[in-house]
């Protein structure tokens, strides 16, 4: 790598050293944010991921290994190819181990909670980082409250949930694996649990049928892949969140809660709000809060691989 590149390297981890009061998970690079656009670098303890997203990086894949290794004394790297997974979709990523002084696998600590990641089990970690803050806002709202928290994956949203005192958390999601990763999360924390509080259903459906036993939450939580297939059947943000958000609001106690995201960059915060408004009446919506990727995430919506629309709304 030349002076500037690592240059820029260096002045994008600077910016992030306050971050590491709450948490060693985080996002060192991210992209033409931090002026190294098709690149995304990421912390996970001592275990980093890079995301190649122009294929000027392979280039450079051994000496951005050496630096971090200088740097950071670390223990795992992966290198994941993501130049075809735009048009080609997840299944369309490589991975290459470049640094295996340790398992894949590692614990991270985010604002006072453990989460178990794993940097080569699929395309994502376990955690997504964007959303720290996001999962720390809504967990403020959850005192007291009944949360049900739909697309759970390893529900990182019940674990904060939960520890901050709310009465019961639902986690509800398609994949077992993904479930038993989140009852993972929960042993880490020391948070007790019951069998029905991992659910393993589709949303739309589990939403239906909580509607028909007449089941409301206080707190709801949408955090949707952008496209997923189960069972011969899709699920895509664009055809489908509508429906689901409408879902939700009915299932809303009064003064309720629903927080909805999608990282889909054809789904804006209008468009959001769009769906909401609709969605809601005849009720009234008191308040519309728009929310977006944490502070690691510079130049969030200047790319694909860096965009999240997400709203917090009280009925």
């Amino acid at each position: 790598m030349d002076g500037k590149t690592i240059n820029l390297l260096q002045a994008a981890i600077d910016r992030r050293q306050p971050l590491r009061r709450q948490t060693n998970a985080l996002r060192l690079v991210n992209g033409l944010g931090d002026g190294l656009a098709g690149l995304v670098l990421e912390q996970y303890n001592r275990h980093f991921a890079a995301h190649i997203f122009q294929k000027k990086w392979f280039a450079e894949e051994k000496a951005l290994a050496g630096f971090v290794k200088a740097r950071f004394d670390a223990r795992y790297m992966i290198v994941k190819d993501r130049t075809e997974s735009v048009s080609s979709g997840p299944e369309a990523i490589y991975a290459r181990v470049l640094i295996e002084n340790d398992a894949s696998d590692t614990i991270v600590r985010e604002n006072g909670l453990k989460f178990s990641v794993d940097l080569n089990d699929a395309v994502n970690s376990g955690l997504f980082l964007d959303m720290r803050h996001n999962r720390k806002v809504v967990s403020g709202l959850a005192k007291g409250r009944e949360v049900l928290n739909c697309f759970a994956y390893t529900c990182s949203f019940g674990v904060y949930c939960l520890s901050a005192g709310s009465s019961s958390v639902v986690n509800v999601d398609i994949s077992r694996k993904s479930l038993s990763r989140g009852q993972l999360n929960y042993e880490l924390n020391r948070l007790s649990y019951a069998r029905n509080e991992f659910i393993r259903a589709d949303a739309n459906h589990y939403l239906k049928r909580a509607l028909v036993k007449d089941n409301r939450f206080d707190l709801i939580v949408l955090d949707p892949p952008s496209f997923s297939r189960y069972d011969g059947k899709a699920f895509s943000v664009k055809k489908d969140l509508a429906q689901l958000i409408a879902l939700a609001i009915k299932a809303l106690n009064p003064d309720g809660f629903l927080f909805v995201s999608t990282n889909f960059s054809e789904v804006s915060c209008d468009n959001l709000e769009d769906m909401l408004r609709a969605a809601a009446i005849p009720r009234r919506i008191k308040t519309i809060t728009r929310m977006g990727q944490d502070e690691d995430f510079p130049g969030s919506g200047l790319a694909r691989e860096s965009y999240l629309a997400a709203l917090l709304v009280k009925l």
